[in-house]
């Protein structure tokens, strides 16, 4: 018997932040496929449930088209349960009539069985201490536990979406499926069970970057395991690009061409400048940054990590304007980020280029 574990696949979501009008409403679309894809894989694979723990939708405010758009995927895998425990961002959003395949968690234990597996899941409320003593498990069955927050060995009163591990412990879990967290993570319970991220479906911003996808957690008999699924339509990537030793814009172009040569033409793409440069060094991408919104989905920079490897010593007897110049700022005690832009820009201005 096999089951999916998926979590914040945030539907809906705005896709504002780095993209353009047209690509974050392909974005949108894209995501909603995402989650048609994976009934679709739980359909030809067999699965007996798919269960969401948590934030399906990014907001409690979600348009009519994209629930009725889920609500439909659902009801046309007819032969696949659908569990759905509400996260801390879309609270309240299935009411009245749906699907006989789409099954929530409410705000107590709620409990389904599938052969010798139970499946329970229950919504952390704020002030709800008693939640874990709550729960009862039988022993001799195989339980999976769905909950949605942030793992902890110690509950914090002030917070209602923290997931106290130590808690849970001793109470026959030997699964427990969490969301909250946007990246595959697992880690031992107790001596009978685990903890599971299954991370998100789709990487939406920069802190969602790598492989992005499901579990599928399968029993056999009294046995359990689980294996990560990629199922992302693209991925995002912050790629660090080392410019020690560079000085040429075309070394430094040629450093990134390096590191971009094994990259997803459909990923989206930060380019992020880190090691050591000079005041000689051009390290200046924009004109091929926006080259690379032709090759790639979408290309972005991203913070400029790099340091200027420079000293008063160096310039000491130098009796150019170009030393007066450095000498004066080295002195100035500036912060090490605003000294290093203010040598920059001198630089530049003195060779006649231009300054943004």
């Amino acid at each position: 018997m096999k089951f999916i574990h998926t979590a914040d696949l945030h539907l809906d979501s705005k896709m504002e932040s780095n993209l353009t009008g047209l690509q974050a409403k392909e974005r949108k679309t894209e995501l909603l496929n995402t989650f048609k894809r994976l009934a679709a894989y739980a359909a030809e694979n067999n699965i007996t449930a798919v269960i969401v723990a948590g934030d399906m939708f990014d907001s409690p405010r979600v348009t009519q088209k994209a629930r009725n758009y889920v609500l439909d995927v659902i009801a046309n895998t007819p032969n696949v349960d659908f569990l759905y425990l509400a996260g801390n961002h879309d609270e309240g959003v299935f009411e009245g009539e749906l699907p006989t395949n789409f099954k929530q968690f409410g705000n107590g234990w709620e409990y389904f069985d599938y052969g010798n597996v139970t499946i329970a899941g229950a919504r952390l409320l704020p002030n709800d201490y008693g939640i874990y003593d709550r729960l009862k498990l039988n022993p001799d069955r195989v339980n999976i536990v769905t909950m949605h927050g942030q793992e902890s060995n110690y509950g914090r009163r002030d917070n209602a979406e923290i997931v106290n591990l130590t808690s849970l412990q001793s109470r026959f879990v030997d699964y427990l499926a969490l969301g909250h967290v946007h990246s595959y993570k697992t880690g031992v319970l107790d001596k009978r069970g685990i903890w599971c991220y299954s991370g998100c479906l789709e990487g939406r911003g920069f802190d969602e970057c790598g492989d992005k996808g499901f579990v599928i957690v399968e029993v056999t008999g009294k046995t359990i395991k689980h294996e990560f699924v990629p199922f992302a339509h693209r991925k995002l990537y912050e790629i660090e690009v080392d410019i020690t030793g560079l000085t040429a814009l075309s070394q430094v172009e040629a450093k990134a061409e390096d590191a971009l040569r094994d990259i997803d033409k459909n990923s989206l793409i930060k380019l992020c400048l880190t090691g050591q440069y000079t005041e000689d060094t051009n390290k200046d991408l924009r004109h091929y940054i926006s080259g690379l919104n032709g090759r790639f989905y979408f290309a972005k920079a991203g913070a400029d990590r790099s340091r200027l490897t420079i000293s008063v010593e160096d310039y000491a007897n130098d009796i150019s304007l170009k030393g007066e110049f450095i000498r004066l700022v080295l002195k100035a005690g500036l912060a090490p980020l605003q000294r290093d832009a203010v040598i920059c820009y001198g630089i530049n201005a003195l060779k006649g280029e231009e300054i943004e």
